[in-house]
């Protein structure tokens, strides 16, 4: 990329420090304006007060609730292209994280190369994956085929089984009945051959659902 300032403002949306540093130094000579936040109510406020072209996030970092809060802010500023910059993704929060409509990922030890190749393709409304990201979504060996079969509503049913929530705490979160939580469970047990809550949990660790350090039995 040659060194020429486009009239485009990045937001960074990260809380680590020397991410933060590194990107900055980077990426703020190439764009009109290059912003760092570490909180939503940050990040809303420069959304609110600036015309914004592109988000690069690790949303594992930053304090987003789960995807859905990825998933709303795409709908509500479809213009703005979102990057996620992370250090660890698994094939099943790529699968998620597509399904929301965020097609552009790279990883912290990619190269300056495909930095500038996912921030080129985000602000032109491509896809883009890098070559490691690629690698992990191609993968098809381990229990990841199996644990794609689950739907973004099971696998965040799963997530708050994980995280110690009752039948009638899931429903009343999702705002959804307990005879429909009921039934999510079934099928969620039936499509990863578990039938217990504690087999169910330490699958879905091994497939990258959930970090072991997540749950509670």
């Amino acid at each position: 990329m040659t060194k020429n300032i486009r009239n485009i403002s990045v937001v960074l949306a990260d809380t680590q420090f020397l991410t933060n540093e590194a990107l900055h130094s980077l990426l703020s000579p190439f764009y009109q304006a290059f912003y760092t936040v570490s909180t939503k109510a940050g990040l809303q406020q420069y959304l609110q007060k600036e015309t914004i072209s592109l988000i690069i996030t690790d949303y594992t970092l930053f304090d987003f609730d789960s995807i859905s809060d990825l998933e709303e802010l795409r709908k509500t500023h479809p213009e703005i292209g979102i990057v996620i910059l992370t250090n660890l993704i698994t094939n099943v929060k790529i699968k998620e994280l597509h399904d929301v409509g965020i097609r552009n990922i790279v990883l912290k030890t990619d190269d300056r190369e495909e930095i500038f190749h996912v921030i080129d393709a985000a602000l032109k409304g491509k896809k883009y994956y890098s070559g490691d990201v690629l690698d992990i979504l191609l993968k098809k060996d381990g229990p990841h085929e199996d644990a794609s079969l689950l739907t973004s509503s099971e696998i965040e049913i799963v997530r708050m089984i994980a995280a110690g929530l009752s039948t009638k705490e899931i429903a009343t979160k999702k705002h959804i009945s307990f005879h429909t939580v009921m039934t999510h469970r079934k099928n969620i047990f039936r499509k990863l051959g578990v039938s217990s809550s504690p087999e169910l949990l330490m699958y879905a660790i091994k497939a990258g659902l959930i970090d072991n350090i997540e749950y509670h039995i």
